[in-house]
């Protein structure tokens, strides 16, 4: 019976594989595309889309070693993997390239690396090896607040606003999920709100994109330029879009519409009959990964399966919901389909850890 178990679960991580691989390969190359689409008025239209290509490759590759590493092996060097990878978090605001009044890369010859976005996953893995560990409720919490503290205050100090909402959300996934109490979760949400109005008043520009957000027509040709302009390039789309090759808003006007505004330059060409395959996609992977997650044996393997895919499903989800004007401007990425190969490459090795931890047979 217990063979017959395991053979069912390996079936069952083996259909997540075959989902796995092909979704994430082809949300890379629907990126590649709607890269093309927003610089293809430039004067090297392939320039950006080529190296993205390039950088999708690299990720199948990093997607598929990090997967065949055992799960024992990233639990018993969790220490160390998080030092490794925190360590470049404060090297970056001493020895990091500024790019769009943030200092959050290291660059070399032309190659840029964001710690930022390499950390999210042994963050995660370390918030759930001490989410397993630590029995007493409010220990836990404290804890994990903390470690939360200790990652996310180094991003915030770039600044990097939008980052430091993903990692705050990985706490309180990894902690709701761990089955957390609600009252230590509203006091977490209210310890926030001085750090908010701190960094708010340090970083008068968060309050501008905020005063943009909710009346852009007030300045329209400054705070609320990128609002205003997101829609413009949303409307040209409508639901069958302009076509490949004639998203002139997102060539002409719409800031970084290869990287923060992607979700919206993908929309222009495609319209929302293009771009809602995206949406299908994220979800198509989020509940493949709620089923293997309900069949993990021990509360790590459990909170890792859902978080990962959660986390990724939450990043997407901001990242549209600025593009879509319901949320306030912020710098984050849309994961895979972004430019740049921090934000390719990472979520493919977090995925090849969260295939590890989906393999039974290393229990």
């Amino acid at each position: 019976m217990r063979a017959m178990n395991e053979t069912r679960s390996e079936a069952s991580v083996g259909d997540l594989a075959i989902i796995l691989y092909p979704m994430l390969f082809l949300l890379g190359l629907w990126g590649c595309l709607a890269i093309y689409n927003s610089t293809c008025y430039s004067e090297q239209p392939f320039h950006f889309a080529g190296r993205q290509f390039l950088w999708l490759m690299v990720g199948m590759l990093f997607l598929f070693l990090s997967s065949k590493l055992s799960f024992g092996f990233y639990k018993e060097a969790v220490f160390i993997i998080a030092i490794l990878f925190y360590l470049p978090l404060i090297a970056v605001l001493a020895w990091g390239t500024q790019i769009n009044g943030m200092n959050g890369w290291f660059s070399w010859d032309g190659i840029f690396f964001q710690p930022s976005e390499f950390a999210k996953a042994p963050f995660l893995l370390l918030l759930c090896w001490i989410n397993s560990r630590v029995e007493n409720e409010f220990k836990r919490f404290i804890a994990l607040l903390g470690i939360t503290a200790v990652w996310t205050i180094p991003v915030a100090l770039q600044p990097d606003m939008g980052t430091s909402l993903v990692y705050f959300s990985a706490f309180l996934l990894v902690y709701w999920i761990g089955g957390g109490r609600i009252k230590y979760l509203f006091f977490s949400l209210v310890a926030l709100v001085p750090v908010l109005v701190f960094f708010v008043i340090k970083n008068p520009y968060i309050f501008s994109r905020f005063y943009g957000f909710m009346d852009p027509m007030a300045d329209p040709l400054g705070n609320g330029w990128h609002v205003m302009q997101f829609r413009y390039t949303l409307a040209r789309g409508g639901f069958w879009g302009a076509s490949w090759g004639k998203a002139v808003w997102a060539n002409s006007y719409l800031p970084l519409a290869h990287s923060d505004s992607a979700f919206a330059s993908l929309s222009e060409s495609v319209g929302f009959a293009g771009a809602f395959p995206v949406i299908v996609g994220i979800m198509i992977i989020c509940l493949a990964a709620c089923r293997v997650a309900d069949k993990a044996r021990d509360n790590l393997r459990r909170t890792f399966i859902f978080c990962i895919p959660a986390l990724f499903a939450l990043q997407s989800l901001i990242h549209m919901s600025v593009n879509v004007t319901i949320l306030p401007t912020t710098g984050i990425t849309l994961p895979i389909l972004s430019y740049g190969g921090s934000s390719l490459v990472s979520p493919m090795i977090a995925f090849g850890i969260f295939l590890s931890a989906s393999r039974h047979k290393d229990y």
